[in-house]
């Protein structure tokens, strides 16, 4: 198992970025703008559905947010989504799930705020 209190959850991956974006800042800011306007509130949504044992909905709600955490360059986030959508697909382990969950909220907690940072450089 991965160590997930290691940086790299929380980290905004530049190479994947420049990858996606070709280097294109201004496009990297409107994508960091609407991930924060639009698409973060929706990640209290699978917290409920986790909260209420929905795994059908978890994994629906999981498939529609990794575009997302791929596209803002939170590559090792997207990978622990990946696994949280699996995992209510096919285990239902509501521990596990739960376990992986606050994992990957750590992780977002801690990427929220250098994206909103990076989002200020970019467009100052």
């Amino acid at each position: 198992m991965e160590n997930f209190n290691s940086a790299s959850l929380h980290t905004i991956d530049y190479d994947r970025l420049n990858e996606l974006y070709d280097g294109d800042n201004e496009q990297i800011a409107s994508l960091f703008e609407l991930f924060l306007d639009e698409v973060f509130p929706d990640f209290q949504e699978i917290e409920r559905e986790i909260d209420q044992q929905n795994w059908a909905d978890v994994a629906k709600t999981a498939h529609k947010m990794l575009p997302w955490v791929g596209m803002v360059g939170l590559t090792a986030l997207e990978g622990k989504l990946r696994s949280i959508e699996a995992q209510a697909k096919t285990d239902r382990n509501p521990e596990e799930i739960k376990l992986a969950w606050s994992q990957f909220k750590l992780g977002l907690d801690k990427a929220t705020p250098l994206i909103r940072e990076e989002l200020a450089r970019l467009t100052s």
